[in-house]
């Protein structure tokens, strides 16, 4: 059986960007922060929806990427995975899937709207339980 779950976060900060110039501390402070958050989300969305990860033996855990650009300038899709590696960590740490298991699927990008959000749609094949 198919299942999804749906997380809302907000645009990744720029400073997660592989290309950001910040310290190293900031960079990890910043990091650490969003990939809390990101595990607080995720949490709250599985428990709204009642629905809980079990992949079977060899499965992936699909991701949907919707992208709301808080403006017009910033549509790099590579980049966008490499900013957004933070959140993927912690939605692998709330899911309980080890984050070597996800597949991308295609970016949706939508008009920019201030202040941008990433919705994030998981999708898998459950589990068999006999």
């Amino acid at each position: 059986m198919k299942r999804t779950l749906t997380i809302e976060f907000p645009w990744p900060h720029r400073g997660l960007s592989p290309n950001a110039r910040l310290t190293r501390y900031a960079k990890a402070t910043l990091f650490k922060k969003t990939k809390h958050q990101a595990y607080l989300l995720t949490r709250a969305a599985a428990i709204k929806s009642q629905t809980r990860v079990l992949l079977p033996e060899g499965g992936l855990l699909n991701l949907k990427l919707i992208c709301q650009p808080p403006i017009l300038r910033y549509r790099d899709e590579d980049n966008l995975i490499a900013n957004c590696k933070a959140h993927f960590d912690g939605i692998s740490q709330a899911v309980g899937i080890d984050d070597h298991l996800f597949h991308f699927r295609e970016q949706e990008w939508h008009k920019p709207k201030k202040p941008g959000k990433l919705t994030v749609i998981l999708d898998w094949e459950e589990k068999f339980n006999a």
